[in-house]
């Protein structure tokens, strides 16, 4: 995964049938029960891989492909020929890529966008926006100060905050000594727990809610997102995810 940049692996048998799926969530399993006490050599793939992946036949239609990846709350699926032998890999960025290239001007981004996305502000806590990110489908809060949107957070964001010492420690501030009003110098107390700000994209890349959906499609493939915030005249309304762009093809 490391060497080819990719979130997923299909597990075959001796005939090339899929009997499994290895993803980066899979690797959870290492961090808990039994597996914590092994070396990681001993460890083998059908310890902590998905049995009997949704797979999808090459002949079918790529609106099945994204019923089956909406269904199966899924990111991919192996694709099969008429003897359910692996033929290839078919994910929610290649269906995203087929709407931007083959399905302009069908629908708005307003039509499918999620227009209760959860916002937070700048100096919201991470455990506040961990929180809405749980709580909605959409797993992105945007960031706003004021009406204007500065940031957006997606669960890839929240990352690091587990190996932050200084927290973990319980230590919740730190001390400095910095010029103080009147001109004196003296200790300055600054929160040491992330906010919202510290974890953000900022300046996240925007589309309008009048816009072709194709167009949020684009930039999600021609800058490696999976979200893009929805805008107008700077004012947030929304947010358009991968699992969007999937339920316009299955409707269509």
């Amino acid at each position: 995964m490391i060497r080819y940049r990719i979130g997923r692996l299909v597990i075959v048998d001796e005939q090339d049938r899929p009997i499994g799926m290895l993803t980066k969530s899979d690797f959870l399993r290492l961090a808990s029960g039994q597996l914590t006490r092994r070396p990681l050599e001993s460890i083998i793939v059908k310890e902590i891989m998905s049995d009997n992946p949704v797979v999808v036949r090459s002949d079918r239609s790529l609106r099945e492909a994204a019923r089956l990846m909406l269904q199966h709350n899924i990111g991919g699926l192996p694709v099969v020929d008429e003897n359910g032998r692996l033929v290839g890999m078919i994910t929610k960025t290649d269906v995203v890529r087929a709407y931007a290239e083959k399905l302009r001007g069908k629908y708005m981004v307003k039509e499918y966008m999620y227009s209760d996305a959860p916002q937070a502000s700048p100096s919201h806590s991470v455990a506040y926006v961990v929180e809405l990110l749980e709580n909605h489908p959409s797993r992105r809060v945007l960031v706003v100060d004021g009406n204007e949107l500065v940031g957006i957070v997606a669960p890839s964001d929240i990352a690091f905050i587990n190996y932050m010492p200084s927290i973990s420690k319980g230590k919740k501030t730190s001390r400095r000594f910095a010029e103080l009003p009147k001109g004196r110098i003296g200790p300055v107390y600054e929160y040491l727990l992330p906010t919202a700000q510290d974890i953000m994209t900022p300046d996240p890349i925007t589309v309008g809610p009048d816009e072709d959906l194709a167009t949020a499609a684009q930039l999600m493939i021609r800058h490696g997102f999976s979200s893009v915030p929805v805008v107008d005249d700077g004012t947030p309304l929304g947010v358009v995810v991968k699992h969007n762009i999937l339920r316009a093809i299955s409707e269509t």
